[in-house]
């Protein structure tokens, strides 16, 4: 557990980093709301992590139904945090939208390649 809570931490550093060094997302990476939904995304992946690491143990339909419900989780919630935003009307929404959906794309990455190695039993 302590590896993939030391690989969220370098996901979170990378998707901080990259977005300062992009010039048309430096604003948005300014805000405090992005490193609030990087760190929202982060705690999630490693819950949603602990949750599939136990259902591992039990039935393959646990083990199903928590990967599903990880994936609807973090579905919805990222609906949830653009819709938000959107909705509040605050500055810089389109890098804001595709900013949260690239952090998506990041932490589920890393999320699928753990139980990959899960499953494998390694």
């Amino acid at each position: 557990m302590n590896r993939f809570i030391y690989k969220t931490t370098i996901v979170s550093g990378l998707c901080v980093a990259i977005a300062h060094l992009l010039p048309f997302f430096s604003d948005t990476a300014n805000n405090p709301l992005w490193y609030l939904t990087i760190a929202t995304y982060a705690l999630l992946t490693i819950l949603l992590r602990t949750w599939v690491a136990k259902s591992q143990k039990g039935s393959a339909i646990k083990f199903a139904t928590a990967v599903n419900g990880t994936t609807a989780v973090k579905m919805l919630l990222t609906l949830v945090i653009i819709s938000t935003y959107l909705v509040a009307k605050l500055p810089f929404p389109r890098q804001f939208v595709f900013g949260v959906f690239a952090v998506f794309i990041a932490f589920t990455v890393l999320f699928v390649i753990d139980a990959q190695r899960l499953i494998r039993g390694r």
